[in-house]
């Protein structure tokens, strides 16, 4: 499967984009990642400059534009950080090309997008995975695991709510609707992946509200609920008009589990608390890059023949609920999950 047999085995990174705000993380951690090096990076012809300088900062290559980057035979894997409406197309070139992808989320708005990939990549026999970071912190980890053991009982309700603010004006692509903007498709793939990633499966029927700061057509923040069936659910709220905010709980039958802050980043400590009938503790977990894991993880599965940790199973889930979230608050009323386009609840 890998295109990398030839030289020492190092896989050979390109950035798409490389002058997003997103990358400036990620290419850190492609650097620090033993086996893995930053070879390439392009970005639009009017960051050109600031691309080469990046390039020049990291040893690597600075293309003049996305498609000279996926022609670098020096280039086994790209990062995609490009806008969300861009995300599939970029994709596809790239596994067309012969390169392995890491594409951030949402991997495409709709199922078929992500259908779409997922044949290109078997054609291909490359590897593709959607960038969620925070599944990676050793703290979702921990919290897996004690769901895992029972402490907390059976898993009955998830509450996520991930927000941080974006200024009106502040030309952010999110505010955009062209490029895929609004808080659903940003930070509201987080709220959603938390319940889906602790379920393990999609919700039967969601319940979405959204609301929109005035000037701006996309939607800016939202509630939602979700219906897993057999009295297990989901609450979770986000939003692009305030914040910092990033904790989810998980209410089980004997007891609840708390993460007050998903986003740990290097440097900042985890803590996970526990709230049963035996009593109270908290859990300080190591601080850790979460860009880093991630990066280890796919390059590992890339070598390795692997399925990547995070599947084109949940990559499809992701993106159909998503759309039974943006069907609902259309309807005003409920919306069913199914694969395919979500439908209004009669």
């Amino acid at each position: 499967m890998t295109t990398h047999d030839e030289h020492d085995g190092t896989l050979r990174w390109g950035v798409l984009g490389a002058t997003s705000y997103i990358a400036t993380h990620l290419m850190p951690a492609v650097a620090a990642t033993p086996g893995c090096a930053l070879t390439a990076v392009a970005s639009r012809p009017e960051r050109a400059a600031a691309a080469a300088e990046l390039g020049r900062a990291h040893g690597a290559t600075a293309h003049p534009d996305y498609a000279a980057l996926l022609a670098d035979p020096a280039v086994d894997a790209v990062y995609i950080p490009l806008p969300n409406t861009e995300h599939v197309d970029w994709t596809l070139r790239a596994l067309a090309a012969g390169k392995h992808v890491l594409v951030e989320k949402p991997m495409a708005m709709d199922e078929e997008g992500c259908a779409r990939i997922e044949k290109a990549a078997e054609a291909a026999s490359r590897s593709v995975m959607e960038a969620f970071m925070y599944r990676f912190h050793p703290q979702q980890r921990r919290a897996a695991e004690i769901l895992a053991n029972g402490e907390i009982g059976e898993l009955r309700l998830v509450r996520a709510s991930f927000a941080f603010r974006i200024e009106s004006g502040s030309g952010n692509i999110r505010l955009d609707p062209a490029l895929g903007g609004g808080a659903t498709w940003d930070v509201g793939c987080y709220a959603v992946d938390v319940p889906l990633f602790f379920f393990g499966q999609a919700p039967q029927q969601v319940s979405a509200r959204f609301s929109s700061r005035p000037g701006l057509t996309v939607d800016t923040s939202a509630v939602a609920t979700m219906d897993f069936g057999q009295g297990r659910s989901a609450v979770v709220d986000y939003s692009i008009d305030y914040g910092p905010r990033a904790a989810y709980e998980l209410q089980g039958t004997r007891g609840t589990l708390m993460v007050r802050n998903a986003w740990a980043m290097d440097g900042e400590d985890g803590v996970v608390t526990v709230l049963t009938e035996d009593g109270f503790r908290e859990e300080t977990i190591p601080s850790a890059n979460h860009y880093h894991r991630q990066v280890d993880a796919f390059a590992r599965a890339v070598r390795d023949g692997a399925p990547a940790p995070m599947s084109l199973a949940d990559s499809r889930r992701t993106a159909r609920v998503g759309s039974a979230f943006v069907a609902s608050a259309a309807a005003g009323g409920a919306a069913v999950v199914t694969s395919g386009e979500a439908t209004e609840a009669r």
